[in-house]
């Protein structure tokens, strides 16, 4: 008789696959977590640059 067509190792094979998903359910969540931080942190590079920019396209229209 094949001991992998069993229920019990059917519950075992399964439970092990719950653990292995709940793993990679948590290393999802903290890379996206950090891409998140990422994404903050260049978004508001991009917003202080945007600022200055026009800051200074408004300056060297005024000295015209």
């Amino acid at each position: 008789m094949n001991n992998r067509n069993t229920v019990a190792n059917a519950h075992e094979r399964i439970d092990e696959i719950q653990k292995e998903v709940i793993a990679m359910q948590t290393e999802m969540k903290i890379q996206f977590r950090d891409l998140f931080g990422r994404v903050k942190r260049m978004e508001t590079i991009m917003i202080g640059t945007t600022g200055f920019i026009i800051a200074l396209l408004v300056a060297v229209l005024m000295k015209m």
